[in-house]
């Protein structure tokens, strides 16, 4: 074993969880207690009130769905009351509420627990795991994240390793890790696409690699594109033809519906190598005391026509974060595919055509981001390290009385870096403090951005100098000058502030309900209805 402490990876993932370890150099995957290479990323609650993670939880999905927690990297870091959680109230079977915090939260068994929380319970598993393999202590790791994960989210994901025993030593963007597995030791000098199309959240990264040094020059996403995405695509399809064959609506079974999302995200894998399969599942239901069996055939012809609106949707992404910079689509040398889902062949085809070009061979989708999070954990301290110039995916700015958002740092920024300005009189005259609430995001609307906290110092300090200070990791600290210096603030964020409660409930009063992709737009209307009526409580 090496002298200084191993330091593993992680790719905390919406779907599944990896870890890897780098020995004389050589990264690789540590195999589960099942001998697979990942951990499904589920935790549940048997019925005796036992903690079940992984497989052992995930087989039990459908028996016990209201006690069975899946695609919880959705809802870390998020606020309650925010646009984001809002629009997945119903889209998952177990309940989401409101924490002490004001943060979102879920109840098992009839306990309340924490994002981080589940997430901890996910990564402790794989603690053990590479523990057990690698035989002794493991106390550090550096975790990857989307890059399109906003600072609480970021900072979500920190206190999950920090709750699971881990020294986290760095946050890693997953296309940034996902380029390190890629280039890393090759003497290469060229730009590359990120195209990470996972579980959960669609990220795309343009990067320029010289040598050991990895730079991002931009960067863009949508938290609410992914794989589940195109399972429910699926799982609408296969109620709606059983509703016409039987007149009987599945909708309203819980258990029915887990085994048809089971059988949805099957069927969609079994499509990638194959044209055609049939949904089989035997005594789905019962009418009039007799057994009813589900058989639909679904072709890959079908399964394209149902999500190719999807696939466009990351191209338009694409489209955007080149255009954003500058960057001709024939500059980019290869295209590096992340994540389950870009195993489609309509994802694969339609890359071929679009940049004119294959993507690249030979970088494993499913590893390469928890490979890259071990080169660097591994490189960290090390006289010939990797240098990473990663870059901010979402502006962040302050809350401006007439509900708009005051830009501070811009999209695509180099990181770390500082931002200096004034700090400017209180909201109200004779108020003894300034207030300052922080957003991020695209829009310049405060309600479509995410309340990150508030920044609360007496109100003499107007006019002096505040900075928002970027760390490597793309976690926002606060100072304020004071007499002695400049003075790091805590941000407060006990709750969302009244300002934004308002403008959230003043948006929902004036928009019908639709989902909305963290980068603004808006999914297709029946989506939203459609969803929420397949997960709809039995």
């Amino acid at each position: 074993m090496a002298d200084r402490p191993r330091i593993v990876g992680i790719d905390l993932g919406t779907t599944n969880t990896l870890v890897a370890s780098v020995r004389n150099r050589i990264p690789k995957i540590v195999p589960t207690d099942r001998g697979n290479l990942i951990l499904p990323s589920v935790v549940a609650l048997s019925g005796k009130g036992d903690l079940l993670v992984g497989g052992v939880a995930k087989d039990q999905m459908v028996t016990n769905p209201r006690n069975t927690l899946w695609g919880t990297k959705r809802l870390i870091g998020r606020k309650f009351h925010s646009k984001a959680v809002e629009d997945l109230k119903g889209y998952f079977p177990y309940d989401i509420v409101e924490g002490t915090n004001g943060d979102a939260a879920v109840t098992a068994g009839g306990k309340l627990y924490t994002l981080p929380q589940i997430s901890s319970f996910v990564l402790s598993q794989l603690k053990t795991i590479a523990e057990q393999f690698l035989g002794g202590p493991i106390d550090a790791a550096v975790i990857s994240v989307p890059a399109y994960y906003n600072d609480n989210q970021r900072n979500a994901v920190k206190e999950a390793g920090r709750l699971a025993g881990f020294d986290v030593k760095r946050i890693v963007n997953e296309p940034t890790a996902a380029a390190l597995a890629y280039g890393f030791n090759r003497g290469l000098d060229q730009k590359i696409l990120v195209y990470d199309l996972g579980g959960g959240t669609f990220d795309v990264s343009v990067l320029h690699l010289a040598g050991n040094v990895f730079e991002v020059l931009a960067t863009g996403g949508d938290t609410f594109l992914g794989g589940a995405d195109f399972d429910n695509r699926v799982m609408e399809y296969v109620l709606e033809r059983f509703r016409e064959e039987t007149k009987v609506d599945l909708s309203e079974s819980p258990i029915a519906l887990q085994r048809i999302k089971n059988a949805a995200e099957a069927a969609k894998i079994d499509l990638t190598l194959i044209p055609n399969v049939v949904i089989d599942l035997p005594y789905i239901e019962e009418r009039k005391g007799k057994p009813l069996d589900l058989r639909i055939p679904l072709t890959r012809e079908q399964l394209n026509a149902l999500t190719g609106d999807l696939v466009d949707r990351t191209f338009e992404i694409c489209d955007r974060v080149l255009e954003e910079k500058g960057i001709a689509r024939s500059e980019i040398d290869e295209v590096i595919l992340v994540g389950g889902q870009s195993r489609m062949p309509l994802v694969q085809h339609k890359i071929q055509t679009h940049f004119g070009k294959p993507p690249r061979k030979g970088v494993h989708p499913d590893e390469c981001v928890a490979l890259g999070a071990a080169l660097l954990g591994d490189s960290l301290g090390s006289i010939d390290a990797v240098t990473l110039l990663d870059a901010l995916s979402m502006p962040i700015g302050y809350a401006l009385p007439n509900g708009r958002v005051k830009r501070i740092i811009e999209k695509n920024s180099l990181i770390p870096m500082v931002k200096s300005f004034r700090l400017p009189p209180p909201k109200d005259a004779g108020s003894p403090f300034i207030e300052l609430d922080i957003f991020q995001g695209d829009s310049d609307l405060m309600v479509d951005n995410e309340y990150l906290g508030t920044v609360r110092v007496p109100a003499a300090a107007a006019g002096r100098k505040i900075d928002f200070r970027l760390t490597e990791e793309c976690l926002l600290q606060v100072t304020v000058e004071d007499a002695s210096g400049m003075r790091k603030v805590d941000l407060a964020t006990r709750d969302t502030p009244e300002a934004l409660k308002k403008a959230l409930q003043e948006a929902a009063a004036r928009t019908p309900p639709q989902v909305q992709s963290a980068s603004g737009s808006s999914d297709d209307r029946g989506l939203l209805s459609s969803i929420k009526s397949i997960f709809r409580r039995g």
